[in-house]
């Protein structure tokens, strides 16, 4: 394919022609452009449900003016007389049946009151840390002191205001229809942190609490935020109910809530008759706004719809609606573990933030389902088990999940640590899955997440196999999702081939293709930039999802695969990844892979990085070639990045650059760049950069950065080793820096 050439206009051109001539090429390039997103798409999902899909996006107009028309009737209101009818009882008859729901409930989730006892016991004898630091949680969220989203500490006062941004200051319209709510039109406006807020996850926290303290303040403060939240938000209106998946995640909390409340004397018949209207109210409204693309894809906010509406289902099963929402939840629930799970285990989202997400709603339902009685598929539990599968091995030696991808620290509930423990440590999930699956390692595995799976009535080995053994797994490939792990001891490297998922769409993909994370000896040496924030700072949004963000190479100042104007959390498929090499077993492990994301450039450019780890003589080297499938040669412009850990000091020495780490030292040596084996003359520059290590917060780190221009195939190559391990004393090494 040749240069683009620009067009040639005569001097003595009328402006009229000019300006026609310029409206057809911008008219060809957006014909072409749609032309390429649709048959992008069809590749993806096919050409039937491309054509669904165009089909939906013309006649959208017109069903949301129905739906809207329909909404403003206020069809999900439930007052008193209507949860009687959905109770199946007069008005008359309301205060019995709630009280029956009332005593119903203690034995809906897998904790139940016969639990409570052993639950302290083991809190007070087994985790008294944690005991501790739940108690100084649930006081500042009795204080009314939130840290979401990387607020830092934040006094909301005496009163909740649950519209308001508490970040920026800005308040959404409590009387609006949540279909005409706005987000994305003020910068700096996050209307994540009121749906965070009102997901009320700490309300669990204050129920928790309360049974393990016996203090009644914290289930006073857990009813009265209940109350407060219910007459400040009318179904249907205002900011929290603008997202059904919030919806949804706010009713299983509810419902823990209630459930370990349950037998408390400050509940009445009146009280809870209203949180149970309002629950029923959520049943309604989330049948009837399930969140399904136009083009059927589905995402972690369809699958948080299910999930609501299972708990909800299996919870209130004296409610009307109750065996319709369960069997609808669990008919997709075990549709979508096979859309949304590859065959190794992995969510096809491409984030291990939401891999965390989507486990732990789909062992959660498992764990109800059990509890209910409601038989899954047994090939939902092996794939559920290959999810916890690959949480162990992504898991790093320090406990920690890599930051992949989008990650907004979404959680369905979270049931131990909250307020006080690293949003990157996953290992809860395994402490449900041990309990699901009966699998003591994943409990070991847990270290100081063990507790959670109390919770899910894994009593009885609360106390067992609890030492740390994260550092003993191996490598481990999982290769639909396009993650290769290199693993030994204390040392862990994991090479992202990981393609844009969700069927094409990319939604939570970045531009991070050969990206390596590298934790030696212990400690971060190469990290992953992270996510800042969505749609409060599309620009940060964007950058930190860009290839620049990432420890591989750009090419041509192009990005692995194009944004799409207008679409946050979409990625246009450009990129494929081919693995080519896996050899692991021995005291060398190599792994290697190429990808074609810059296939689409003029003159087609392709990156293979070939990946060496030398576990006894603590060593690993990076190789990079890029190369063109196509016959020529013509000029690029290539750029590496490596991106470090906060943690980590490096500076410029006589053989490359020393990285210093708190405990450790390495060198890094190069990088070396050659072209048809003649070494060319590279500038490394060391300069800083940002980390996210969770939504909405940052930190400084260092970033090496060089680039060369030249006619391809050009090699790479860098190694990072222990300092000592070879040649020289580690304090000769040392003399280095």
């Amino acid at each position: 394919m040749g240069a683009a050439v620009p067009p040639v206009f005569a001097p003595n051109a009328p402006l009229l022609s000019r300006r026609s001539s310029k409206a057809r090429t911008m008219g060809n390039e957006a014909v072409l452009g749609f032309s390429a997103r649709l048959l992008s798409k069809a590749q993806h999902v096919g050409w039937f449900a491309t054509v669904r899909m165009s089909c939906r996006k013309a006649l959208r107009p017109w069903l949301t003016r129905r739906h809207r028309a329909r909404v403003l009737q206020q069809p999900y209101r439930v007052e008193r007389s209507d949860l009687a009818s959905a109770l199946d009882v007069t008005l008359e008859d309301l205060p019995a049946a709630v009280e029956r729901v009332r005593v119903a409930l203690t034995k809906r989730l897998p904790v139940s009151p016969q639990h409570h006892e052993a639950i302290r016991r083991v809190y007070a004898d087994e985790a008294p840390g944690l005991r501790q630091a739940t108690i100084a949680s649930a006081d500042r969220i009795c204080a009314h002191i939130f840290d979401l989203l990387g607020s830092g500490p934040v006094a909301l006062g005496t009163t909740i205001d649950w519209h308001r941004d508490f970040k920026s200051g800005y308040r959404w319209n409590p009387n609006q229809c949540f279909l005409d709510v706005a987000h994305g039109h003020h910068a700096g406006v996050d209307i994540k942190v009121p749906w965070e807020l009102s997901r009320g996850h700490h309300l669990v926290l204050l129920a928790q609490t309360a049974l393990l303290t016996g203090n009644s303040k914290y289930a006073q403060e857990c009813l009265s935020q209940l109350t407060g939240w219910i007459e400040g938000n009318p179904t249907g209106w205002g900011v929290n109910w603008a997202c059904p998946m919030d919806v949804a995640i706010r009713a299983v909390n509810w419902l823990w809530s209630l459930v370990l409340l349950a037998e408390s004397p400050l509940i009445t018949t009146d009280w809870l008759a209203d949180v149970l209207a309002s629950l029923v109210a959520h049943g309604r409204f989330l049948i009837d706004n399930l969140e399904v693309r136009d083009d059927d894809v589905t995402t972690n906010h369809y699958l948080a719809d299910l999930v609501g509406l299972l708990y909800l289902g299996l919870c209130l099963k004296e409610v009307r609606d109750a065996e319709g929402w369960t069997a609808f939840a669990v008919r997709a629930l075990v549709r979508e573990m096979d859309r949304q799970v590859l065959a190794d285990g992995v969510h096809y989202e491409s984030s291990l933030s939401y891999h965390r997400l989507v486990t732990e709603m789909f062992l959660s339902s498992a764990v109800l389902c059990r509890c209910h009685g409601v038989e899954l598929p047994a090939t939902f539990h092996g794939r559920l088990a290959k999810m916890c599968e690959f949480v162990a091995a992504y898991t790093k030696p320090n406990g920690l999940a890599p930051q992949i991808g989008d990650g907004d620290n979404g959680r369905l509930h979270i049931l131990t640590g909250y307020g006080h423990t690293d949003v990157r440590d996953h290992r809860h999930l395994l402490a449900v899955g041990a309990v699901l699956f009966d699998r003591a390692e994943w409990c070991a595995d847990s270290g100081p997440s063990w507790v959670e799976g109390v919770w899910f009535g894994g009593i009885r080995g609360g106390g067992q196999h609890r030492e740390h053994v994260l550092e003993e797994c191996g490598s481990a490939t999982f290769p639909a999702g396009g993650f290769y792990i290199l693993r030994k001891a204390e040392d862990y490297v994991l090479f992202n081939c990981n393609a844009p998922g969700t069927q094409g769409v990319g939604t939570h993909k970045h531009n991070d293709l050969l990206s390596l994370e590298m934790h030696l000896g212990g400690e971060d040496i190469l990290v992953d930039s992270g996510c800042f924030l969505y749609t409060s700072d599309p620009q940060s949004y964007d950058r930190f999802r860009s290839t620049l963000y990432h420890s591989t190479v750009r090419v041509d100042q192009a990005e692995q695969n194009r944004y799409i104007p207008g679409k946050s959390f979409c990625l246009h498929p450009d990129s494929r990844v081919y693995p080519v090499q896996w050899d692991t077993g021995g005291s060398v492990e190599q792994a290697a892979a190429d990808h074609d994301g810059y296939g689409r450039l003029p003159h087609p450019v392709r990156h293979r990085r070939e990946i060496r780890a030398d576990w006894l003589n603590r060593s690993w080297r990076v190789m990079d070639y890029l190369f063109s499938p196509a016959t020529g040669s013509h000029p690029h412009c290539l750029e590496w990045t490596l991106i470090f850990s906060p943690e980590c000091s490096v500076q410029r020495v006589e053989a490359g650059w020393s990285v210093m780490t708190p405990r450790q030292q390495f060198l890094l040596d190069g990088p070396q760049v050659s072209a048809s084996g003649t070494s060319l003359s590279i500038s490394p520059q060391l300069g800083e950069h940002a980390i996210a290590e969770q939504y909405g917060r940052v930190r400084k780190a260092s970033l090496l950065r060089w680039s060369w221009e030249g006619s391809l195939p050009v090699k790479g190559v860098f190694t990072i080793s222990l300092a000592g391990s070879g040649a020289g004393s580690v304090s000769e090494r040392r003399g280095l820096s």
